[in-house]
C-alpha cells in the first residue's frame, strides 16, 4: 500500500487536532501509522483512497470525522479563457487530455513538497506508472493560450526539457534523458509522440515523459497550469479533481479551462457531485444492527458526503475527489467507518464447531512437503500471462479459446495462463545468476482453453547434468509416497525433446507428463543449461485418491 511522509506541524494544522487524537483517529479512517521520527510521520494509506495521499486530503477527512467540518466540501471555481485544442493525430497515441488553472497559490516548501508527493503517488496508483494518466504542472505565467495537444514525428520538434541546458528532439529525450529512458516503453512502437504547445509553438510538455524547462515551477510561482493526458477519460477527470481540491484546501483559486475535440467542448475541472441512492433497510441488514435514517445521514455528513432522506431511500451526493465510490455498498462501508468499528458489538457464534482441513488441503500440504524434501523451492506466479510466453516461447501452437483480459495493464498480462511450466521457466530466466542446480515447483490454478478453472502441479530442475531419468525417479518417489503406483508411456509434446517425454499414469488415468525441455524452448527463455520439467493435474490425482473433486 502507498506510504506518504508528512510533517507533524502540517498534519496538526490541517486536521485542527492534536497528536493523541490523531493516533486514535487515523487508523479508524483507514490510515495506518507506519513510523514517527521527530517531525516526520509516515502514513500507510489504503490504495483505493487516493484522495488521502496528501496531507490536505487527510486534513479534510479528519475534520469531518471529528465533526469540525461536515458535509460536502464547497469548492468554488471561476472561468478562464484558456482553451486547449486537441488534434486527431493523438487518437492512436494518448487520446485524452484534461486541464485546469490554479491561481494565488502559495508554493511554500511544505505545499511544494505536498504537490510533488501527491503527483508522484497519483502517477503510481490511478496513473499506472504514467501509462494510464500522466500529470504535468506548469508555471502559468509564460504560457500564451490557446494551447494545442497533438502528435508529431520524433525528430520534428526540439525543445529544452527539464534538467537539461540544451534542446533535444523527442527521440533524443527518450534515448538520453533519465526520464525519457524510464518511460520510453509507454511510447514503444508509436510512429508519433504526443506534445503540448502554446500559441507561440513553445513546448509545455512531452507527455507522459517530461515537461519543458520554460514552464518550470519554482517557489516563486503563484499561478499554475495543469495538464493530464492518458487513455482513460474518467481516470483523468478524477485525478484532476483530486489534485485541484488539494490546492483548494490550501486556499488557492481554481479556474476552469476548456478542451476542444473538434466541435465538442468540455470544461474542466468539474466538481459537480455524483448522486447515488442507498437503501436504509439494506444498510441496516449489511451492518447487522439498527441505525435510524437520520443517524445514517449524520454519519454520511461526517464522511464528507451530502445526504437527504427520501421516502424509501437516502440520496447521497459524492465528493468529486472520491474516485473509489462505484456501488451503494462502497457508501455503506463508509457508514460503517463513520459509525466507528469500535462501536460494533461482538456476537458469539450460534453453533460451536471444530474445524479441520479439507482433503484437498491435506493433499496439497503433503505434495508441498514432499517436493520441498526433494530440494524444490515453492513459487507463486501471477495467473495473468500472455500468448507469446504461453505458446510461442514454449514452441506450442496458439490456442484460439484463451481467456483474455479486456483492459490489460501491460503486454505481459493480457490473458489468463493455461499451464504452469512457462511461468517456472520465466522464474529460471529471472534467476540465471543463482548457482546450479535450481529446483522450483508451483501448485496453482490455470484456465483451460475451454474456460474451465483447474489446479495443476508443475516443477522444473535446471542443472548441468540433469536428465529424463532424474525427473522420473523424483515423480516415482512422490507418487509412491502418495499411495500410487506410477506407470509411464511415450508422450509427444512440442515443448519437450522428441523421445525424451513421457505421460504419467496412475490407476490407468493419465495425470500429466514430464521430460527434457527442448533446446528451442531453452533458447527462447535464454537458459544455457539443461532443464527437465513436469506438469500434472492435481484434480485428477485427488479424484483417483479420494473420489470426486
Amino acid at each position: 500500500m502507498p506510504v506518504i511522509s508528512v510533517s507533524s506541524d502540517e498534519l496538526l494544522d490541517l486536521t485542527r487536532s492534536d497528536e493523541v487524537t490523531l493516533l486514535e483517529v487515523l487508523p479508524k479512517i483507514g490510515i495506518e501509522i507506519e513510523k514517527i521520527e521527530g517531525d516526520d510521520w509516515e502514513l500507510e494509506v489504503n490504495p483505493d483512497r487516493c484522495d488521502l495521499l496528501s496531507v490536505e486530503g487527510i486534513g479534510r477527512a479528519v475534520r469531518g470525522f471529528l465533526r469540525d467540518e461536515t458535509g460536502l466540501p464547497d469548492y468554488e471555481t471561476s472561468s478562464s479563457d484558456i482553451v486547449t485544442k486537441v488534434e486527431l493525430s493523438v487518437q492512436d497515441v494518448r487520446p485524452y487530455i484534461v486541464t485546469a488553472a490554479v491561481k494565488n497559490v502559495d508554493l511554500s516548501d511544505p505545499v511544494l513538497k505536498s504537490m510533488m508527493d501527491l503527483q508522484e503517488k497519483l502517477h503510481l496508483t490511478i496513473g499506472r506508472n504514467r501509462s494510464k494518466v500522466a500529470i504535468g504542472v506548469h508555471d502559468l505565467e509564460p504560457i500564451e493560450p490557446p494551447i494545442t495537444y497533438k502528435a508529431v514525428k520524433p525528430e520534428e520538434i526540439s525543445f529544452r526539457p527539464l534538467e537539461k541546458s540544451i534542446e533535444m528532439d523527442l527521440q533524443e529525450i527518450l534515448e538520453k534523458h533519465d526520464k525519457g529512458k524510464k518511460f520510453a516503453h509507454i511510447l514503444e512502437d508509436k510512429e508519433r509522440y504526443p506534445l503540448i504547445l502554446d500559441s507561440k509553438e513553445d513546448v509545455l510538455s512531452f507527455p507522459p515523459v517530461i515537461n519543458g524547462q520554460m514552464t518550470q515551477v519554482t517557489p516563486e510561482t503563484d499561478s499554475l497550469f495543469i495538464d493530464m493526458t492518458g487513455t482513460d477519460m474518467r481516470a483523468l477527470e478524477q485525478t484532476l479533481n483530486i489534485l485541484c481540491t488539494m490546492f483548494a484546501e490550501r486556499g488557492a483559486e481554481i479556474y476552469t479551462t476548456e478542451v476542444k475535440y473538434g466541435n465538442r467542448s468540455i470544461t474542466y475541472p468539474d466538481f459537480t457531485p455524483e448522486e447515488m441512492d442507498i437503501s436504509p433497510s439494506e444498510c441496516r441488514k449489511i451492518l447487522g444492527f439498527e441505525v435510524k435514517d437520520g443517524e445514517i445521514v449524520e454519519i454520511l455528513q461526517r464522511m464528507r458526503y451530502d445526504a437527504d432522506e427520501k421516502e424509501d431511500s437516502i440520496e447521497v451526493k459524492i465528493p468529486a475527489y472520491r474516485h473509489d465510490i462505484l456501488h451503494p455498498w462502497d457508501i455503506i462501508e463508509d457508514i460503517a467507518i463513520g459509525f466507528d468499528y469500535d462501536n460494533f458489538e461482538g456476537v458469539l457464534p450460534e453453533n460451536v464447531t471444530i474445524g479441520e482441513s479439507l482433503d484437498d488441503s491435506e493433499l496439497r500440504d503433503t505434495v508441498t512437503e514432499l517436493l520441498i524434501g526433494y530440494g524444490f523451492k515453492e513459487v507463486m506466479n501471477y495467473i495473468l500471462s500472455c500468448p507469446e510466453k504461453e505458446f510461442e516461447d514454449m514452441e506450442m501452437e496458439k490456442e484460439q479459446k484463451i481467456a483474455k483480459v479486456e483492459n490489460p495493464v501491460s503486454e505481459d498480462s493480457v490473458s489468463l495462463r493455461t499451464w504452469l511450466l512457462p511461468g517456472l521457466l520465466s522464474n529460471l530466466k529471472d534467476n540465471r545468476t543463482q548457482s546450479l542446480p535450481r529446483k522450483l515447483f508451483e501448485i496453482g490454478d490455470v484456465i483451460s482453453p475451454n474456460y474451465q478453472q483447474k489446479t495443476k502441479i508443475a516443477g522444473v530442475i535446471q542443472s548441468s547434468n540433469v536428465g529424463f531419468t532424474k525427473m522420473k525417479s523424483i515423480l516415482d518417489g512422490l507418487l509412491t509416497n502418495l499411495g500410487f503406483e506410477m506407470t509411464v508411456e511415450a508422450n509427444k509434446h512440442g515443448s519437450f525433446i522428441d523421445g525424451r517425454c513421457a505421460g504419467v499414469y496412475v490407476s490407468g488415468e493419465k495425470i500429466g507428463y514430464f521430460g527434457e525441455i527442448s533446446p528451442e524452448v531453452l533458447e527462447n527463455f535464454e537458459l544455457e543449461n539443461p532443464v527437465v520439467g513436469f506438469e500434472m493435474d492435481f484434480e485428477v490425482i485427488y479424484e483417483v485418491k479420494y473420489g470426486d473433486y
